[in-house]
């Protein structure tokens, strides 16, 4: 059957535009209907309901129903749409590296193969004109009224009403994000956003509309259209111009379950389908009210019905309309579910039919009501509902949840676009980002063996885009293959073999002078006695002199005669204190060497610090010396400082008292840090825990079933809810929680389809051992041993690396 013959009574056929009750625009964010009813709609960002705990949401459902009660309105309707379509994401950028964009390219096909869907939520507000006495009143107004003034006056009137709802909700609403629809400028002419939500509505997809320019013939249900519709006995086809088919069930609620609460069609939006699930909500005046449910009362009196908790809870509702406490309203609820082929469309249906019967209400699939059901759909024509009951303000607060997922943020962000795609647990694209604002800093939290290798190098390489300077300080290793093979440089610093690190020889800076005196001063205090008032001056004086010397002499075995002067050493003297840094000393090795050779003008640069991690008198002033060049560096070009086992590199009280103002400093100079551990509670316990958990603006935590409430709830933040998923999650699943700003989602990185990624970006031992042998066979260019080791063909061409410039230690 032709929609153009629903309900025609003769020869003459209808237009699709006839059942849509469009006129046109008032302004860019009201449409005016036919009947003069006025129209705004709200897009919602929606509330990430998957990690919240039950508090919050029976607390969000309280605030729903408060704001629908203080709107309430017999001249107002509300629907509120749910569009659940399917999307192909992708993330720009170009990479330098071939490596880089050969994982960006294989993880972007990985993403093309997978059904990703969005959901789009929105709320829309129709003010309608009068009706019953106010609307008879209304009417003889209008026609014996002055004409166009008063009309003209009246639509001001109706809008200063339309708005003033409108406002309030969305100031109620205000932790959903809501946005008033409107217009906006493109090179082709301006938009509207009303018309591409009715556009989607009918259609099933989003897309611009231009704002028309419409004769005094036409209007917008007529413009809204283009693609053919034709209604069968229980399926819908849409038809566009170029023959493209789609087709849709409708789906409608018949009975309704005894109880509504938060999320209860959260169900729907895990099916991997395409649908539109619409309700409308028509307030209806008390007094109406109470004559309704005392005309259900009376009915089962009469029926001498023995369901005592349905009178109840009818006496209860007359009770709190009565006070005032809860208003009612007309409700439906239908789900549009759309398939690419007919065949599909069965199963989708049933699968629709049984989410919705998991809540306690029984669904229909329409036929003889189909086509009245799909016109249902849109806001402003309630006279298409055929399925209709009355509810309280409650319920509709349950059943319009405006639960969403979190999508993190395309476009606009600090370092430009999203740095790379995830895909949640729920079927839903996440663009990640490590900042929020100009706040870039992050941490990685997970057992050994929970992926947290692979995440952390994954989202370096994904970030390679931006060309950011990449240092990381790395712990077993874990990142030498990724960083070699995106052309790094990496050194593995060992004890007792020279570093070639001589910080004497920095330049004659006021900078490098004051970092000088610091780092002398923790060589000499290491073992915990602490200078005395005069020896400031003293190790400050020989800094000084020591700028004088040839840069030949200027190196820690001669600063320590500086130190001693013409005086004989004695016990507990600064020179002697100095001893085992120099010379012979026991850890010589490290600082007194007789060139500087720490070059840190290559872009990507690691060094592996395992053997120092757990020797704080060695690992401070290596931090200390290395981050000190690190900075030095920053030059307000994209940096990322990337450190394993952060928080123990870097427990000591000499960060611990400069951290929050050296973090600063990394941000104004667009650098981010990033923090990985195995344990929470090893990273609670240093010294720079808070400032560290103050200072990030993205928290991963990967899969722990051990995972505790004190660590992660109280020390990293996070909800009941939140560190139960992360106790939840299957090893096997490759699935970790995300907490970035308000929001957290739980995301997937699976690459288990791609071994020769993994071999790279896991660092295993073994793995990294065989990295040796092949280097010592075949040189340090990737184009060599990449076959060898990952077991696929090198993604770049082959060139000859040059000479390594990071010569401290390198192996």
């Amino acid at each position: 059957m032709s929609v153009n013959g629903f309900l025609g009574l003769g020869p003459k056929e209808q237009r699709i535009g006839d059942r849509l009750p469009y006129s046109h625009l008032f302004n860019d964010s009201t449409v005016v209907l036919r009947d003069g009813s006025l129209m705004q709609a709200l897009y919602i960002d929606g509330f990430g309901f998957e990690t919240a705990d039950t508090t919050d949401l029976n607390t969000l459902h309280a605030l729903r129903e408060s704001a629908l009660k203080a709107i309430g309105h017999s001249r107002l309707v509300l629907h509120h749409h749910i569009l659940r379509r399917k999307v192909s994401v992708a993330t720009s950028g170009q990479f330098d590296n071939a490596v880089a964009e050969h994982i960006n390219d294989r993880w972007q096909a990985r993403l093309s193969s997978r059904q990703l869907f969005v959901n789009d939520l929105f709320i829309t507000i129709v003010r309608r004109p009068a009706k019953g006495k106010a609307g008879l009143a209304e009417g003889l107004a209008k026609l014996f009224g002055s004409g166009a003034t008063d009309r003209e006056a009246e639509i001001h009137r109706d809008m200063r009403d339309l708005d003033a709802a409108r406002e309030a909700l969305m100031a109620a609403l205000g932790r959903y994000g809501p946005r008033l629809l409107g217009g906006y400028d493109t090179k082709d002419g301006r938009c509207n956003e009303p018309l591409e939500l009715l556009s989607a509505i009918f259609h099933g997809e989003m897309r611009p509309v231009m704002r028309p320019a419409l004769t005094a013939k036409d209007d917008l249900g007529h413009y809204i259209p283009y693609q053919r519709l034709s209604v069968g006995v229980d399926a819908l086809e849409l038809k566009s111009a170029s023959d493209a088919k789609s087709f849709g069930a409708m789906l409608s609620v018949k009975e309704y379950p005894p109880h509504a609460v938060p999320g209860m069609l959260d169900a729907l939006l895990h099916l991997p389908y395409e649908m539109t699930l619409s309700q409308s909500f028509q307030f209806v005046d008390r007094q109406i009210g109470l004559e309704r449910v005392g005309l259900a009362l009376r009915r089962l009196r009469a029926a001498d019905d023995d369901g005592v908790t349905l009178r109840a809870g009818l006496m209860n509702a007359k009770d709190e309309l009565a006070s005032g406490q809860t208003t009612l309203g007309e409700h439906h609820l239908s789900v549009m579910v759309r398939t690419p082929t007919l065949d599909q469309l069965d199963q989708a249906a049933a699968q629709c039919s049984s989410a919705l019967a998991d809540i306690g209400s029984i669904s229909v699939r329409e036929d003889i009501n189909l086509e009245p059901a799909f016109w249902a759909q849109f806001p402003g024509n309630e006279n298409y509902i055929a399925r209709r009951a009355l509810i309280s303000n409650s319920a509709f607060a349950g059943m319009a949840s405006l639960h969403g997922f979190a999508l993190g943020k395309a476009a606009g962000n600090h370092w430009g676009d999203a740095i790379t795609v995830l895909e949640t647990t729920s079927a839903t694209p996440y663009f990640f980002n490590f900042h929020a604002a100009d706040l870039g800093n992050f941490t990685i939290i997970g057992p050994s063996g929970s992926g947290k290798t692979v995440v952390l190098n994954f989202l370096a390489a994904q970030a390679q885009k931006i060309n950011p300077r990449t240092i990381v300080f790395d712990k077993d290793r874990g990142a030498e293959i990724f960083i070699r093979a995106i052309g790094g440089h990496y050194a593995a610093l060992r004890a007792g073999e020279p570093t070639g690190f001589n910080p004497l020889q920095l330049p004659d800076t006021a900078t490098n002078r004051a970092f000088l005196r610091d780092f002398i001063s923790r060589l000499i205090t290491g073992d915990g006695t602490p200078l005395a008032p005069d020896e400031d001056a003293v190790i400050a004086a020989a800094v000084d002199s020591q700028f004088e010397q040839e840069p030949r002499y200027r190196r820690l075995r001669y600063f320590q005669e500086l130190l001693g002067g013409s005086r004989r050493p004695s016990q507990g003297d600064l020179a002697t204190r100095l001893a085992p840094w120099v010379g012979s000393g026991e850890w010589a090795w490290l600082f007194d060497n007789e060139v500087d050779h720490l070059d840190l003008e290559a872009r990507v640069l690691g060094f592996d610090m395992t053997q120092f991690l757990d020797q704080p008198a060695l690992r401070t002033p290596i931090m200390m010396y290395l981050f000190h060049r690190v900075e030095e560096r920053l030059d307000g070009n994209p940096t990322m400082i990337l450190i394993d086992e952060g928080w123990k590199a870097l427990d000591d009280e000499i960060f611990a008292a400069r951290i929050r103002d050296w973090m600063k400093t990394l941000r104004k100079r667009n650098a981010i840090l990033g923090f990985g551990t195995q344990s929470a509670s090893d990273a609670l316990d240093s010294r720079i825990s808070s400032a560290i958990i103050e200072q990030s603006a993205t928290q991963i935590f990967m899969a722990n079933p051990r995972a505790q409430m004190d660590d992660y709830g109280e020390g990293f933040g996070l909800s009941e809810h939140e560190v139960g998923l992360i106790r939840a999650l299957p090893s096997h699943a490759r699935a970790f929680l995300v907490k970035h700003g308000n929001h957290s989602v739980v995301a997937r990185l699976d690459l288990s389809a791609m071994p020769d990624l993994l071999t790279m970006l896991s660092g295993r031992e073994s793995t990294v051992r065989r990295l040796d042998e092949l280097r010592a066979e075949l040189g340090d260019d990737p184009a060599h041993w990449w076959q060898p080791l990952v077991g696929t063909p090198y993604p770049g061409k082959p060139a000859a690396l040059n000479e390594p410039r990071l010569k401290a230690g390198a192996s």
